[in-house]
């Protein structure tokens, strides 16, 4: 597996695989991220996006130390996110955002207790929009992919998911933005 600073190493060597680790490691976290404030999965996506060819276009992982990428991305996903919220009139020193700290390096070490919620939670969504969420944040399958998968159009896969992670928002109100980085980042031991 490639390191935060193989990943900058790729970028600097200007190699467009350095985008594909990005991408394939962050943009799941990160749009959930930014979903957790934005609570439009659709504008989430956007944004991630967007910041994402803002890193490459502008080449600003010249100027990430290799052990700052993920606070770096979450920064700038954060600020963009702000920003949108700000534009839309909502006070943003009102919001709580203890999800930011979590989602950053530092908090690697899953708590069992907190894996055992997750998979609960999961566990008691209905069964097709369990399916789809485990399909799409458990085992990484593109929309396209999950909708062969499991037997159904795009359209209800992207219904289902935005469905699923509604209700694990109320399922999970105390811990959402840990919860959803940890689905994510750690789905390997959330699939067990």
């Amino acid at each position: 597996m490639v390191n935060d600073g193989q990943i900058i190493e790729l970028l600097k060597a200007g190699k467009r695989e350095g985008m594909n680790v990005l991408f394939e490691r962050y943009y799941k976290p990160l749009v959930l991220f930014a979903d957790g404030m934005l609570h439009d999965l659709s504008a989430a996506e956007d944004v991630v996006q967007e910041q994402l060819v803002k890193l490459w276009e502008e080449a600003l992982y010249e100027r990430i130390h290799e052990r700052a990428l993920s606070t770096f991305l979450f920064t700038m996903v954060k600020n963009s996110c702000t920003n949108q919220l700000l534009r839309r009139g909502i006070k943003t020193e009102l919001l709580a955002l203890p999800h930011y700290q979590i989602a950053q390096e530092e908090a690697q070490e899953l708590d069992p207790e907190v894996v055992h919620m997750v998979r609960k939670a999961l566990d008691s969504l209905p069964e097709k929009t369990r399916g789809v969420v485990e399909c799409v944040m458990l085992r990484g399958r593109m929309y396209k992919e999950a909708a062969e998968e499991l037997g159904v159009s795009l359209n209800t896969v992207k219904t289902l998911l935005k469905i699923g992670l509604k209700e694990l928002r109320v399922l999970l109100k105390e811990q959402r933005g840990m919860i959803f980085l940890f689905i994510s980042r750690f789905s390997k031991i959330l699939s067990r």
